[in-house]
């Protein structure tokens, strides 16, 4: 995994920089976030709302970036190297402007990134509000699945049924929970300055 992981910082290393723009300001950039409290076993719950992001509005390469850094930022922290994430990926108003973007390449950018250079435990992955775009999504990824992600892979005909999972009192409102404001602003933005300053060996542990 680390030889991973230093490969692809020599291939991409475009991944390891911080986003020029406060992406935090606009709507296409608060596609992803995490939530603000954390699952009752302490995992990292991250929403993916992808409908949200527009590529004219963000780049294709910031939106690349935006999906990382959140993890590098989460894994400086004991509490979820030991615990791990879980993951909602929300497909409502996805449509063909983003399918364009769901190439063999891209996906297997995508896996490879997230399960082969990044040692985070991943829990579970919750795909809600699907349509033809997750269709061709895992048309396209599933030669790279392996059986340990496909096992924690879950697909919900309803919003309502992420509650078998999650507590209430930490999901939005629009997905059967309580919680108003979500979208974690300045998370996100120190997030992003931690990122610029990421080097090949890690920050320091700041826990």
């Amino acid at each position: 995994m680390i030889l991973c992981y230093l490969d692809l910082r020599k291939k991409h290393s475009y991944l390891y920089k911080r986003v020029e723009i406060d992406f935090t300001t606009i709507p296409s950039g608060q596609y992803v976030t995490v939530l603000p409290q954390r699952h009752h076993d302490g995992s990292v719950i991250v929403l993916y709302e992808l409908g949200k992001w527009n590529p004219e509005e963000l780049s294709f390469e910031d939106f690349k970036k935006i999906t990382r850094l959140i993890y590098y930022k989460e894994l400086r922290n004991p509490v979820t190297q030991v615990t791990g994430f879980r993951i909602i990926y929300d497909f409502a108003n996805t449509g063909y402007q983003h399918l364009k973007y769901c190439t063999p390449m891209n996906m297997y950018l995508l896996y490879h990134a997230s399960f082969e250079c990044v040692p985070g435990k991943y829990l579970e992955l919750h795909c809600i509000n699907t349509n033809y775009v997750l269709s061709t999504l895992l048309i396209c990824a599933k030669p790279f699945l392996v059986e340990s992600v496909r096992k924690i892979l879950y697909f919900h005909s309803s919003v309502d049924e992420l509650l078998k999972y999650f507590p209430r009192s930490i999901l939005p409102i629009k997905y059967g929970g309580t919680l108003t404001d979500y979208y974690m602003a300045d998370y996100m933005k120190r997030a992003n300055e931690e990122q610029g300053d990421f080097p090949a060996g890690g920050l320091k542990n700041l826990f």
